[in-house]
């Protein structure tokens, strides 16, 4: 009898078929819930390596399981600038879950002495349903605060339209750091209060830095009217920088420049 070579012996035929039915018997482990994963997470947040803790931050941020609030709180304390980063921005993705005592870190936490932390702190707020009342700590914070807190300050309240910030505002306008000056025509753009329309025009012609100039011809184009467009001309046509220049033309075509 002629045997083909290529023609596989009885053992590889049983092997075949054990592994066949092997394969078929392996039984595949279910995915960790969603609550599951949030506890591995939080226990990563206590890990002695900063990238793990920094890691875990994020990734409660990504899953943005309420669950986690409470570790992310606590981690807003880590010495780890950037733990402390990822977990203020986490805590924003869960603006609209936040208890009353996460808002309340997250203010306090406005003095934070990292810039990214302070400027993840502004953006979690921005997000969040914040009471006016635990923001009005910050008018109170303002005056005895570092400059950098003072600008954060600004950046938090210019996200809101509470009508206590309108004082403070115009305290700010007073400041030598050109960048509280321009988030306080933010605020005050953003507030929308007819008296703050003076004092946009003054700081639209007669402020030393650009863009504060450049913020409050915006700011007029938005919530300014007629009574605007002189000064608005003026500095279209005085102004020695394109960027006021362009900002001043387009609020006149927002307002209507007939002359």
């Amino acid at each position: 009898m002629r045997i083909f070579p290529f023609l596989p012996s009885p053992l590889t035929l049983i092997t075949a078929c054990y592994l066949f039915t092997c394969i078929g018997c392996v039984i595949e482990t279910p995915p960790e819930s969603s609550a599951q994963v949030t506890e591995r997470l939080i226990a990563l947040l206590q890990d002695p390596q900063p990238d793990t803790r920094r890691t875990a931050a994020l990734s409660l941020g990504k899953i943005s399981d309420p669950q986690g609030i409470s570790a992310l709180v606590a981690a807003l304390s880590d010495p780890d600038d950037e733990v402390r980063q990822w977990s203020a921005w986490a805590m924003g993705n869960l603006a609209n879950s936040l208890p009353r005592e996460a808002l309340v870190s997250l203010v306090h936490h406005v003095a934070d002495p990292s810039e990214s932390v302070r400027g993840a702190v502004v953006l979690a707020l921005s997000q969040s349903e914040i009471s006016e009342g635990l923001l009005q700590v910050l008018e109170e914070a303002y005056t005895i605060s570092t400059h950098a807190t003072q600008l954060t300050i600004i950046q938090t309240l210019a996200q809101f339209e509470f009508p206590f910030a309108y004082p403070l505002f115009i305290q700010a306008l007073k400041s030598q750091d050109s960048l509280i000056r321009q988030h306080a025509i933010v605020g005050l753009g953003e507030l929308g209060d007819p008296r703050g329309l003076a004092v946009l025009r003054r700081h639209l012609l007669q402020d030393s830095n650009v863009g504060v100039r450049s913020e409050a011809a915006f700011r007029l184009g938005k919530v300014g009217g007629l009574a605007d467009r002189p000064a608005l001309r003026q500095a279209r046509e005085t102004d020695p920088t394109p960027n006021v220049h362009f900002w001043a033309t387009w609020s006149l075509t927002q307002i209507g420049d007939e002359a």
